[in-house]
């Protein structure tokens, strides 16, 4: 299949592609594509050799060149091909070697590039005899040189250039370049020196008479001259002929001669006609040259001092033959660069019409007057003129003395005044001109729309008739400042219109001058902008509404742009985030103040709010400000896109903390509801059995006289006594929310705890107490608070193995701490997360049921206090409770405590 696959792409490829064997170089296989091209057919193909389809000099080349292949070259290079019709053409081959029933072949694929050679030799043509013209001097120098860079470019042999001789009425041979390995080119040069060829004779005369390229295939056939003995002499095939053509006509005529036979090159043909012509500039430029050089001596420095601009050019094609100085500076030309060309090569003309009318008028009436003109620089500035035109004959050449008055800066005021006579009456502004004395001169469209006045109310009336009576003061001083010259930049004012209405106008007064600079009067500009005001006055209520709002708004509001940085916040939410300030949140990126887990999150909902995707809301989130517990949010937001500027984002967000806190403490409420009403069943249910097993065990006990027996009762009552301490966990649950709290030294409270404890404490552990010398009274329940503190202090010394446990007391502002900390193994991340739910426990199940710190929680929150943990695995714990004290101050003195040093412990 794979084969049938790699068959089918040789066949069916638009390009020729064969095999051909690499020793005898012999065709193997051809597809469709070469076929087609070469015009053999398949069989015919099959019985050739590769050197059977291009020139034969090129065979002994071709096979060294695959001599020299290795197996995995490729040979990429370009090989001329004939075809069966005999064209030639250029072809870009690749290979690649295959082996063919043990014998090594080659696979090739061509492609035709005898265009693309053909297009990079002209352009190169082009290229080189356009850098031989720019540096030639003359035509003596430019015709050869131009010659010799054609013959480079297009691989021609030899090269001619055949000059006529107008009085003799002949063609001469004038210049030769030929290719450095033809042979004996000394004699053909010697031979053709004493030619003189007549026009229309041979190749030379044919193109000069018929002034256009001719193409000659093969000389051989070309009997004229004894082409056909040079041809075999030197083994020159083909020719072509070009005219250099002047203004005048044809002045010369170039010849080139191939080695090879070439077929007539239609683009190659039009290249040098081209040229020919642009040669023929040359030589034409040489008899301007001398033509100036020979014009008129006799006035040249009356003509050159002459503070008029003049020109002189020839009434035969109008090409300048000389300008004065004023001339080239009024059109900013050098003198080589009009010499010789004429007004249109220069494009002094902007209007040809123009030019034409002249022409035919200078006929008519023999010379031009003053006629006003429009001419272009060379920078192309256009200025006017007033042109006078003469006939002048200079050493028997017909010629025209041209003069030129610059009128461009009197027109240009003339027409300015016009334009701004325009604008002033077309423009929607007010505009109008008044003297020194108030008094109205001109009166615009704009003012007779803004005022209500039309024009011949208004002129010659006093302006301040516009005036308002509570305006009058400052109108005199603008009249004031404007008879001192000064210009009054744009000021709001109120002015009167004819109706009595009053508009508020943003007016502008420019002093006006005469020629002599002498102060004349003022213009006034005057624009209605009392919409703009009144827009501008609802637009800052609207935004004084929406400041007032965002401000005293009880939820937090941000706005932020597409990358999340903050652009403006409300007091509301600098608060919610801990910051006094809202300046000082602005241009933080609001992702700052987002907890690492949450961001991702944030992110995802900014660019589905941006992208106009569906979200979800409101959106909840939370923070945890360094100052403050954790915040929980319900977030909702719009994206508001205004013209001309990037989208930006309000988000209001709503502290739900409070509600959360609400829910948790509901379920927790009713989590310890129904763990109170199981208490009190299993109390119920278990306690009676458990009584009855220890009677029946104590009468078995006093009975039985067999240490097995009496050993295994021991065991069953151990057993029920830890039945007991469950039943009576659970319902220390149900109790812990029943608070007595009395005033009471907690000092008492706190050693009552660790006295009960100590009998949990290793050998290796030691016990730091630190307590405060002086009573430390707080209202607390003394029995539950000492229970709780009995269960930490319990876990403490069963976490520590060595080391410490301390218990500290102290009264901080209004509150008390007490904070039990242990240098023991610690508690890792996830479980202190879970760490106050019921039934969980990092102790064996048999050393505790896991409701200890639960018991713990329920007794401090009763108290209205808080518990927190602070835990490194290896490092230890600290467990700190919190509880208000709303007077921290000792009894005074000669009062009693309302309890004693000693607490009553905990059963």
């Amino acid at each position: 299949m794979e084969m049938e696959s790699y068959r089918l792409l040789f066949e069916k490829n638009p390009l020729p592609m064969w095999v051909f064997d690499l020793e005898s170089l012999r065709f193997l296989d051809v597809n469709d594509a070469a076929v087609q091209k070469y015009g053999y057919s398949r069989s015919e193909f099959l019985a050739m050799t590769l050197g059977d389809i291009g020139p034969k000099e090129d065979v002994p080349r071709l096979r060294e060149a695959l001599g020299s292949l290795k197996p995995t070259d490729r040979m990429i290079g370009i090989w001329r091909n004939r075809k069966k019709d005999g064209t030639v053409f250029d072809a870009e081959v690749l290979s690649t070697e295959v082996t063919i029933l043990t014998r090594r072949a080659r696979l090739a694929l061509l492609n035709d590039v005898t265009e693309r050679l053909r297009g990079d030799r002209h352009r190169a043509t082009e290229i080189g005899v356009t850098r031989v013209l720019i540096d030639a001097k003359s035509f003596a120098e430019a015709a050869p040189q131009a010659i010799a860079a054609i013959c480079q470019a297009e691989e021609w042999a030899l090269g001619e250039v055949w000059l006529y001789d107008a009085a003799a009425s002949v063609l001469r041979l004038d210049g030769t370049w030929h290719a450095p390995g033809l042979r004996d080119m000394h004699g053909i040069e010697l031979a053709s020196a004493r030619l003189a060829i007549r026009p229309g004779v041979g190749l030379v005369g044919r193109v000069w008479q018929r002034d256009t390229p001719v193409w000659i295939r093969d000389l051989r056939e070309e009997e004229e001259l004894g082409w056909a003995e040079y041809s075999e002499r030197f083994g020159l095939r083909s020719a072509v002929g070009f005219p250099i053509r002047a203004r005048s006509g044809v002045e010369a005529v170039a010849v080139l001669f191939s080695q090879a036979i070439r077929e007539p090159d239609e683009p190659l043909l039009d290249l040098l006609a081209d040229i020919g012509s642009r040669i023929g500039q040359i030589f034409e430029r040489d008899k301007v040259e001398a033509s100036r050089r020979a014009s008129v001596e006799a006035f040249q420095k009356a003509f050159h001092a002459s503070p008029v601009p003049m020109a002189i050019s020839s009434l035969h094609d109008g090409r300048f033959v000389e300008a004065n100085l004023q001339f080239l500076r009024l059109f900013g030309f050098e003198r080589a660069e009009v010499v010789g060309r004429s007004s249109l090569e220069l494009e002094m003309w902007v209007d040809q019409q123009q030019r034409r009318v002249l022409g035919e008028r200078l006929k008519e009436r023999g010379s031009i007057r003053d006629a006003e003109v429009q001419i272009r620089t060379k920078a192309g500035q256009v200025r006017r003129a007033l042109m006078s035109i003469e006939y002048l004959d200079l050493r028997d050449q017909p010629t025209i003395i041209t003069t030129l008055v610059d009128i461009t800066e009197f027109v240009g005021a003339r027409e300015a005044q016009a334009r701004l006579a325009a604008i002033v009456q077309s423009s929607e502004d007010a505009i109008f001109g008044k003297s020194l004395t108030g008094e109205i001169l001109t009166w615009n469209a704009g003012a007779e729309r803004m005022y209500g006045y039309n024009a011949m109310e208004a002129v010659g009336q006093q302006v301040e008739m516009l005036v308002p009576d509570d305006r009058r003061k400052e109108f005199e001083r603008i009249m004031a400042r404007l008879r001192n010259g000064e210009k009054l930049e744009p000021l709001e004012t109120v002015r009167l219109r004819k109706d009595g209405r009053k508009i508020v106008v943003s007016l502008a007064v420019s002093p006006l001058r005469d020629g002599a600079g002498r102060l004349i009067g003022g213009s006034t500009i005057t624009r209605d902008i009392t919409e703009r005001k009144r827009t501008e006055q609802l637009v800052r209520r609207s935004e004084a509404r929406f400041r007032q709002l965002f401000e005293v708004a009880a939820d937090a509001m941000f706005l932020i742009d597409r990358r999340g940085t903050i652009l403006e916040v409300n007091p509301a939410g600098a608060a919610l985030v801990g910051v006094k300030d809202p300046a000082a949140l602005r241009g933080i990126n609001i992702g700052e103040l987002l907890p690492p887990r949450e961001l991702e999150s944030a992110r995802q909902y900014l660019r589905d709010l941006l992208h106009d995707r569906p979200i979800v809301e409101p959106f909840e989130i939370h923070l945890e400000p360094a100052s403050s517990d954790r915040r929980f949010l319900h977030v909702r937001s719009r994206v508001i896109r205004e013209e001309g500027t990037d989208p930006y984002v309000q988000v209001i967000a709503r502290d739900v903390t409070p509600e959360k806190e609400s829910q948790r403490r509901l379920l927790e409420s009713e989590r310890q509801a129904s763990m109170g009403q199981v208490a009190a069943f299993v109390a119920h249910e278990i306690n009676t059995p458990l009584t009855n097993i220890s009677l029946l065990s104590a009468n078995l006990a006093r009975a039985a006289k067999d240490p097995a027996v009496l050993e295994k009762l021991v065991k069953i009552d151990a057993q029920r006594r830890t039945a007991a301490n469950i039943v009576s966990e659970l319902l220390s649950l149900t109790r812990s929310q029943d608070m007595k709290r009395i005033p009471v030294d907690v000092r008492g409270v706190v050693e009552a705890a660790i006295e009960q404890t100590g009998a949990f404490r290793m050998p290796d552990v030691r016990l730091v107490q630190e307590l405060p010398k002086d009573p430390l009274i707080a209202p607390v329940d003394p029995l539950r608070m000492q229970q709780a503190l009995v269960n930490l202090l319990k876990n403490a010394f069963q976490a520590t193995g060595s080391g410490s446990v301390t218990v500290r007391l102290q009264s901080e502002n209004d509150h008390i701490t007490i904070a039990v900390l242990d240098t023991g193994s610690g508690i890792d991340p996830e479980m202190r997360a879970r760490l106050f739910q019921p039934f969980v426990t990092t102790k064996p199940r048999s050393e505790g049921l896991g409701l200890g710190l639960v018991f713990v929680k329920q007794v401090v929150e009763g108290h209205d206090g808080s518990i927190q943990v602070i835990s490194e695995p290896g490092r230890g714990s600290t467990f700190t409770i919190t509880l208000p004290n709303p007077s921290d101050k000792a009894p005074a003195k000669g009062t009693k405590a309302a309890a004693p040093r000693t607490t009553p412990k905990a059963p």
